[in-house]
């Protein structure tokens, strides 16, 4: 059974891997930003202002004793949120729905297909802003955390070899999910941008039908189109 104090270290572990990504993204950067030293033309606040976006990508979830490069499947989301300052903002991000397991042991070798949805509230930090004190960037690089809510489901798959994986379940299952992640993006237009985001998300260590003594972790990579809305005049 996976303790909190287990769950916690192995987050903090992640989490200092995430905050190394987004100062090399903060840095890689810079060029683009010392060329642009004063805030773009614009006669729209630069915050408060809502958004919606739409991602597709890529996901793995670590599995003990697999590779998980055989385990890459498709994944999208959708997230609705708002930014309360040109620092600070919050998102409702919903991502799914393909996943893959793993199982070698004992000369048997298969792989199983089932299904995820996970809902989370994300607290965002824009970098480059909080660095830089600029209330407008082309480029902005924020780093993400949250909580949310994981349900995997459609695991008819992994249930059928229950007698090598006994921890298999028919049914929904539900897990917490704590992430950590970075994203990088470009205003095409003050209302239009893209966006690469790369996070880790902590699960029950029963997420993926078996126990490896520590908490599941799934990886996803995905590019993003952002709309921004609710800008105010100056």
């Amino acid at each position: 059974m996976v303790t909190i104090g287990d769950m916690i270290k192995t987050n903090h572990m992640f989490k200092y891997k995430i905050l190394v990504i987004t100062i090399l993204l903060y840095f890689f950067c810079g060029h683009a930003l010392a060329e642009d030293n004063t805030d773009e033309v614009t006669d729209l606040k630069s915050a408060p202002y809502m958004f919606v976006g739409i991602q597709g990508g890529i996901q793995t979830t670590s599995s003990k004793d697999y590779n998980n490069i055989k385990l890459i499947t498709p994944t999208a989301s959708i997230s609705f949120g708002a930014f309360f300052t040109p620092i600070i903002g919050a998102r409702l991000h919903v991502n799914g729905i393909w996943n893959k397991g793993g199982y070698a042991e004992n000369e048997v070798d298969f792989k199983y297909n089932y299904k995820y949805t996970t809902i989370n509230l994300d607290v965002m930090i824009n970098l480059v802003n909080l660095i830089s004190r600029r209330s407008y960037s082309p480029i902005n690089v924020y780093f993400i955390n949250g909580f949310g809510l994981n349900m995997a489901w459609n695991n008819e798959e992994a249930y059928a070899h229950k007698e090598v994986l006994p921890y298999a379940n028919n049914n929904t299952y539900f897990s917490h999910n704590i992430r950590f992640g970075a994203m990088i993006d470009y205003n095409i237009t003050p209302n239009v941008c893209v966006n690469l985001e790369i996070n880790g998300n902590s699960l029950d260590d029963r997420y993926n039908s078996k126990l490896s003594d520590h908490a599941d972790w799934q990886f996803t990579a995905q590019l993003g189109v952002v709309y921004k809305f609710g800008f105010r005049k100056k």
